[in-house]
């Protein structure tokens, strides 16, 4: 027996102890732990839009999705390729659940553009993408009517912080509109709504809840009765208790996190390390010692990104301009990657939360580092990152210095970054040329936590049965597939999830 219908409601921020925490307010969220199934949901280690929902989408660990950060840096050139739909390395569940006769409708879903054609309708929530934001043009006609928008819209700094939590819930009510009309008088047989308000809400205030935060304020000094994140969870578990109601008797609702956050108090500059250590060096052109100067004085990306958010304009200008475009315009202004010198350079640091690439001879047009000697040298570099400590307090900021071929498999390995550096909780890495030269300052104010790699599942529907399970974000796509008749990959990482009372299945019972 199959489920007629699968919902997804993916919630970007709580884990599954934050959700816990705030259980008496929550009677949808109660009834989901207290008579179906949960568990803590593990991501990849560096979860960010791109990797974690590639893995989401088709139960595929970054090595063979060719997803590690919101860029590819492909081996054989130092280009860095925004990612787009077009470029995921492996079929997604919903592909396979349309090309099976199913029809599909995802709503404000990360990773759809270029948008895809499916049987059914998607609504993609990628910045950049512009107007045409929706398929098929009756949905896009309808999302239009209803003054529909994808770009987030608003910045946070201190000063701003009621202003910020109401723009957040008025975008949360046109989704739920949103969500009321599609899924109500379009045919769907899988549904997905994904909601990322709430971790721009985590990211911002999450100061206000956790005493270990530098700059903690109880959150009743700064919102007075209201509770942001409980009066936000309260909205959500209202909409939850309408997708149970349209999702119908004999389906299947999963809840999940693609992510998690946690406490985030301080930023490390790795390329600030690398050049210090002599690993990356900077071209002798007079335009970037121009740049480096300014640098050294302060004139960074990351100083005009917090002038942006001051200002409460970075939300438009990130959501608005495609990510190449952004890049061209700050790397044209700030020192940046067009500034480095790659014939003289061994290792550099990119992406947004610690990834290192070593310029290895005959992997890179102008490699320094021979083939011979990249382990030992992979073996140093990671001894030195590993033993960083913060020269405010000289305390440890690193949990662990990860190798790819420890944390990732598949064809597209050779792309993936050769160092991947685990953080201590409160600190968070910062892969770009920024910092002033500085290797640990506070974050600024906007970021009070940030992603985490265990987030959480609930699942509730007929026969599935109660109880705790373990789950991992790549098993997500086979469990869907599953429920709803379809056959998942041979070579698919994930496993259907242990939820089905009457279909007990191992790890490849159902391919």
């Amino acid at each position: 027996m199959n489920y007629e219908r699968v919902f997804i409601l993916e919630i970007t921020g709580p884990t599954l102890e934050f959700l816990r925490e705030r259980l008496e307010y929550l009677p949808t969220f109660r009834h989901f732990i207290e008579q179906g199934a949960f568990s803590n949901l593990i991501g990849p280690l560096q979860p960010l839009v791109a990797p974690s929902f590639a893995t989401l989408y088709t139960g595929n660990n970054p090595g063979k999705t060719g997803f590690f950060d919101f860029f590819r840096f492909p081996a054989g050139s130092y280009d860095r390729i925004p990612f787009s739909a077009d470029q995921l390395k492996r079929q997604t569940f919903f592909h396979r659940l349309s090309a099976a006769g199913k029809r599909v409708g995802l709503l404000n879903a990360f990773l759809v553009s270029p948008l895809p054609e499916l049987a059914g309708f998607v609504v993609s929530a990628d910045d950049g993408i512009g107007n045409n934001y929706a398929r098929p043009p009756e949905v896009l006609k309808m999302l239009q009517d209803q003054k529909y928008h994808v770009p987030f819209g608003a910045s946070y700094s201190p000063g701003r912080e009621r202003a910020f939590y109401q723009h957040c819930m008025k975008l949360l009510s046109m989704r739920r509109r949103a969500m009321r009309a599609l899924f109500e008088h379009c045919a769907w047989d899988f549904g997905m709504l994904t909601i990322h308000i709430y971790g721009e809400l985590l990211h911002a205030f999450w100061k206000f809840y956790d005493p270990r935060h530098p700059e903690y304020r109880p959150f009743r000094e700064v919102f007075g009765k209201a509770d942001p994140f409980v009066d936000c969870l309260v909205f959500i578990d209202d909409m939850l208790s309408e997708i149970v109601e349209l999702t119908g008797s004999k389906g299947l609702v999963i809840v999940l996190g693609a992510w998690g956050h946690r406490l985030e108090h301080s930023t490390v500059y790795l390329n600030a390390v690398l050049e210090r250590a002599g690993y990356l060096k900077f071209k002798r052109t007079p335009a970037s010692r121009a740049k480096h100067w300014l640098f050294r004085m302060g004139l960074t990306s990351a100083r005009a990104e917090r002038l942006a958010h001051t200002m409460n304009l970075y939300k438009v200008f990130h959501y608005k301009l495609a990510r190449g475009r952004r890049a061209a315009v700050t790397g044209a202004t700030f020192l940046s990657y067009h500034d480095i010198d790659w014939a003289r350079t061994r290792a550099v640091a990119m992406g947004y939360l610690g990834q290192v690439f070593m310029n290895v001879r005959g992997h890179r047009p102008s490699g320094v580092i021979e083939r011979g000697d990249y382990t030992v040298e992979r073996e140093q570099l990671r001894g030195l990152l590993s033993e960083l400590e913060d020269p405010r307090t000289g305390e440890p900021i690193v949990e662990k210095v990860w190798t790819r071929e420890e944390l990732y498999a598949g064809e597209e390995l050779t792309h993936a970054p050769d160092l991947i550096v685990h953080f201590l909780e409160g600190y968070s890495g910062h892969s770009g040329i920024a910092g002033g030269g500085k290797v640990v300052t506070r974050s600024p104010p906007n970021h009070s936590s940030d992603h985490w790699n265990e987030s959480l599942l609930l699942a509730l529907g007929p026969r599935v049965r109660a109880g705790e399970i373990e789950a991992r974000l790549e098993d997500i796509a086979p469990t869907v597939l599953h429920a709803l008749g379809v056959d998942s990959p041979e070579d698919c990482d994930g496993s259907v999830l242990p939820l089905f009372d009457q279909a007990r299945v191992s790890e490849r019972d159902s391919r």
